[in-house]
């Protein structure tokens, strides 16, 4: 199953704030400069690397290398289910041995 887009733009995100903090505190660990470190980090957040990851983050969701195929996955559903129906369904697995 693929992730949902706003799910992929917050990974870019969090993922890009952590990058530019560790790039800046490279800088400032070689350097000793903090401005220096800051401008180095403000050059390197730029939105394009941003963009970047998302799209990067994106196209992966599409392949299906590496992931694991849940044995439901292929079945059609087309609504919510009822909880009801998700404590049948749990009910039915667990006399089927699979929980």
């Amino acid at each position: 199953m693929r992730g949902f887009h706003k799910r992929s733009f917050v990974k870019a995100l969090s993922w890009r704030v952590l990058a530019t903090v560790s790039t800046m505190t490279i800088v400032y660990v070689f350097t000793g400069q903090p401005l220096l470190s800051l401008g180095v980090g403000g050059a390197e957040v730029v939105v394009v690397k941003l963009l970047l990851y998302y799209g990067h983050e994106r196209l992966w969701s599409w392949i299906s290398w590496g992931k694991l195929r849940h044995p439901l996955s292929g079945l059609a559903v087309s609504r919510e289910l009822d909880p009801e129906h998700l404590d049948e369904i749990h009910t039915r697995l667990e006399e089927l041995g699979y929980l």
